[in-house]
């Protein structure tokens, strides 16, 4: 199956299991830029489920290095700017604000570090299937019927790792995701993303700060 192929079966999945996904469109529940942010991310999944092992592995460690390298990079600036309290001053900067920012980017840097060197190999799509995941949850979709499209999708792409999954281990890894994972929307700035639409990715970056943050 090719991609359009796909991208056609999955919309008729998205009908079939949501069907009042084409009234919160008319009534604008759903706004035009939140399902293009959809579509943006559905396509990053049929990307990430195409690839081969290989591809994905090597990706994926140049994407955590990357991931890393901006928090570590971050987190040196605060730190510097805390220690000197006239640069503090003359900036007017609030010190409480400014500790509390170098403790988000710190949290965030201590489970990156930790996915690297966890023994599962961290893949491209579980940041899309995050913010998937995210999106669902925001227009109270069905739980049991989003994950039902993930494996569906799965299928439609002949993922190679797609006989390992089911509902119950999907829903756990769901689950894990949402609760675990530490993401910014600056953080997509330096991953690829798999368009060569400027608006497009503009669109995913705005729309990504209203689901991740």
């Amino acid at each position: 199956m090719n991609k359009r192929e796909i991208v056609r079966e999955l919309r008729l999945k998205l009908r079939e299991y949501f069907p009042d996904i084409q009234s919160h469109l008319d009534q604008n529940i759903i706004t035009k830029n939140d399902w293009k942010f959809f579509g943006i991310i559905q396509f990053n999944l049929i990307e990430s489920f195409t690839v081969s092992p290989e591809k994905a592995i090597r990706e994926s460690k140049i994407q955590i290095n990357k991931i890393i390298k901006f928090y570590e990079q971050e987190n040196r600036i605060r730190k510097l700017a805390l220690k000197s309290e006239l640069f503090i001053d003359e900036n007017k900067i609030n010190q409480n604000q400014l500790e509390e920012k170098f403790e988000y980017y710190q949290s965030h840097l201590d489970y990156w570090k930790k996915r690297k060197n966890a023994k599962e190999m961290y893949f491209h799509y579980e940041v899309y299937l995050f913010l998937y995941y995210k999106w669902m949850n925001n227009y109270e979709l069905d739980v049991e019927n989003t994950l039902k499209l993930i494996l569906d999708l799965m299928a439609f792409c002949g993922y190679y790792s797609s006989r390992y999954f089911n509902l119950d281990k999907l829903g756990s890894n769901r689950n894990n995701l949402i609760n675990e994972m530490k993401i910014s929307s600056d953080v997509l700035k330096i991953l690829k993303l798999d368009s060569n639409n400027t608006s497009d990715i503009n669109i995913l970056l705005k729309e990504a700060r209203a689901h991740i943050e």
